[in-house]
């Protein structure tokens, strides 16, 4: 059969499509406007048509207050600057639920008008007349689950571990994270004392140099972790557990229970012999019919349900006086999969402070690191356990790794440092079997065996020179300077840049008479004579030429690859650097990536909207439907889905 439609004395204000066959949700909400009547009809007429009906008693769309089980939550993302934070806080604060209280309709009309896409998208392509119903198998399986009983707070957990304490530890956390990235970690006493005079004894009291692995952070992180179980148990699991209870409810239930009202009457004529006194068996037959008429609407309203994603149960398969449907139920469960992924995170931290190591070394150009005894040194950090629990630390102790070659590529048009590169081979100590081999630069490590290998600094190392043509090869020394520019120098004996043959000299009889070389890359060498002043400036044959010669048009000095000095030629071959490097073994990666990669979908799962729509055959009014629903987002286009979903269900 079909569906009448009567409406009031303005129906356009509906904005509905001129025919059933491209009805879709209208365009504005119908909580608040003109009561729409549905009645059955012998033939199917468009809505245009049955426009011109009079209005029956009946079916009435009708605002009712909300029991705000869920109140709505947004994302919000705390503590800019930390991801990890950040993630902390966006999971927590959409989870903060509360009961809201009963608010008129006209206060309901404006909540969740900015839902989510995802939402909106499933209900509006469900209303365009899908073809088969959807496949709800992951609503089935979450349906089917058994979850664990929830727990009652406990020691005043509302407070520890709600919204507040999570702002305020997370914002602690941040703050600290901050902290130890600003302050200098790893360092001697000393160097506190006498950079920070004034917090060097709070800094040490707290742990704060060493603030990774301090008690204060570890305490904070604790914390944290407790509120997001404290939270999981005593508030996402019951509300995951009631979301679970898909029951068909009895009519007297259904104008409490959801937000709007509709109700349906699926057999006018027996409304008509009840008017007209008609005969008892009259009268009889037509409660039959009614009957009928009713549980054939449910089937056909669950049909329209389905096909807009709903999962429905009924009390009868065959012939239905009532039925449930929901949809949206990966919502209230996505919440505990953000805690679990955060626990993950919080985990994957927590084995890296405690089981891991991280250490810094410098390996001259062409020169080995022992990995093992890098990471025992632990000079940026080392967890209490890693010497007796980490799953690696065997296997790192056997390797080593080798700085083939080390390099830095200036730009061209200003000799600004582009990057840093370092060729290095991880091998076996003892057999020197090559185990891994590539180039590293910044943000772009090296991996193998659980150790992470990071391009971090760079240093010079030696000079690479020809006196008369005989090589030598001239170390290098830091030089301190208080302006923080980074200098190298070298000293060359002057009785061995005058001898007939450099490379035959074993004995200096003045030491504190020569030549010093001075270098701040890898491209140049001053050169100053035993007169302390300034002869020349060598440049490196790997170096580009344009890049110096271009700042010096009309320098008074020697410029070029070879400088005389002092009665000698010098000629510069090479400088060799030293690469800096940080090796890492860190256990609980793998846990961190785990949880980021659980986080970031199951939060955008977090912000669907969660529907239910109940319907059950009146208990006051023979052949009458009542069809009632909710949802936690986005009531207004809810409301419309449903009113297409009555619409086409029942035609």
């Amino acid at each position: 059969g079909g569906a009448m439609v009567a409406m009031g004395s303005q129906p356009a204000a509906l904005g509905l499509p001129t025919s059933l066959a491209r009805l879709g949700p209208p365009a504005a909400p119908l909580g608040l406007r003109a009561p729409l009547s549905l009645r059955p009809a012998s033939l199917p007429l468009s809505v245009a048509a049955a426009t011109s009906a009079a209005p029956e008693r009946g079916e009435e769309w009708r605002g009712a207050a909300s029991s705000g089980a869920d109140a709505g939550r947004t994302a919000s993302a705390c503590l800019a600057g930390s991801l990890f934070v950040s993630s902390l806080g966006l999971a927590l604060r959409q989870r903060q639920l509360g009961r809201q209280p009963r608010r008129p309709q006209a206060a309901m009309r404006g909540v969740g008008r900015n839902a989510s896409a995802a939402g909106a998208s499933l209900g509006a392509g469900a209303a365009a007349g899908d073809e088969d119903a959807v496949d709800n198998w992951i609503e089935e399986w979450l349906l089917g689950q058994d979850l664990p009983q929830p727990l009652k707070p406990i020691l005043g957990s509302n407070a520890w571990a709600g919204f507040t304490a999570a702002l305020a530890q997370m914002f602690l956390i941040g703050a600290l994270g901050a902290l130890g990235t600003f302050l200098e970690q790893g360092g001697p006493p000393e160097f506190y004392a006498q950079k920070y005079p004034e917090w060097s004894g709070i800094i040490l009291i707290l742990g704060f140099d060493k603030m990774y692995a301090s008690p204060i952070f570890y305490g904070l992180q604790a914390w944290l972790a407790i509120s997001i179980v404290a939270c999981t148990a005593t508030t996402q699991l019951p509300l995951a557990k009631r979301a679970q209870r898909l029951l068909p409810l009895r009519s007297s239930s259904l104008r409490r229970k959801g937000s709007f009202l509709v109700k349906v009457d699926c057999c006018p004529a027996l409304s008509a012999l009840s008017e007209q006194a008609a005969e008892a068996a009259a009268v009889a037959a037509a409660e039959a019919q009614a009957d009928g008429e009713t549980a054939q609407r449910l089937l056909q309203l669950k049909g329209a349900l389905e096909k807009r994603g709903f999962v429905v149960r009924s009390d009868d398969d065959a012939s239905p006086t009532k039925l449930a449907a929901q949809r949206g139920l990966v919502g209230k469960f996505a919440p505990m999969i953000v805690h679990l992924s955060l626990l993950f995170i919080l985990m994957g931290g927590a084995a890296g402070l405690i089981f891991g190591s991280s250490s810094e070394v410098i390996i001259p150009d062409g020169d080995t690191a022992n990995m093992g005894k890098v990471l025992d040194l632990g000079r940026r950090n080392k967890g209490p356990l890693y010497e007796m629990f980490n799953p690696v630390k065997g296997f790192i102790d056997t390797t080593q790794v080798r700085c083939e070659d080390f390099r830095i590529k200036y730009r061209g048009d200003t000799g600004e440092v582009e990057q840093y590169y370092s060729k290095l081979v991880i091998e076996n100590i003892k057999t020197k079997e090559k185990l891994a081999a590539d180039e590293i630069y910044v943000n772009k490590p090296l991996r193998y065996g659980g150790a992470t290998i990071y391009q971090a600094d760079w240093s010079l190392d030696r000079l690479q020179l020809f006196i008369k043509n005989v090589p030598v090869v001239v170390p290098l020394k830091l030089v301190p300077d208080e302006s923080g520019l980074r200098l190298w120098a070298a000293f060359l004996p002057l009785e061995l840049l005058q001898a007939e043959d450099p490379g035959s000299v074993k004995t200096i009889s003045k030491p504190d008479v020569g030549v010093v070389l001075v270098a701040e890359n890898m491209r140049n060498v001053q050169v100053f004579g035993s007169d302390k002043k300034l002869q020349g400036i060598l440049r490196s044959p790997l170096a580009s030429a344009t890049a110096v010669t271009d700042k010096l048009p009309d320098t008074p000095v020697q410029f070029g690859e070879t400088v005389t000095v002092d009665g000698s030629e010098l000629r510069l071959d090479r400088v060799l650097g030293a690469t800096g490097l940080i090796i890492k073994n860190d256990p609980g990666v793998p846990l961190v990536y785990l949880g980021f990669a659980l986080l970031m979908p199951a939060t955008l799962l977090s912000v669907l909207p969660f529907g239910q729509v109940w319907a059950a055959v009146s208990e006051d009014k023979k052949g009458q439907l009542l069809i009632s629903g909710r949802t936690n987002r986005n009531q207004p286009a809810f409301e419309d889905e449903m009113k297409a979903a009555v619409i086409t269900g029942l035609a």
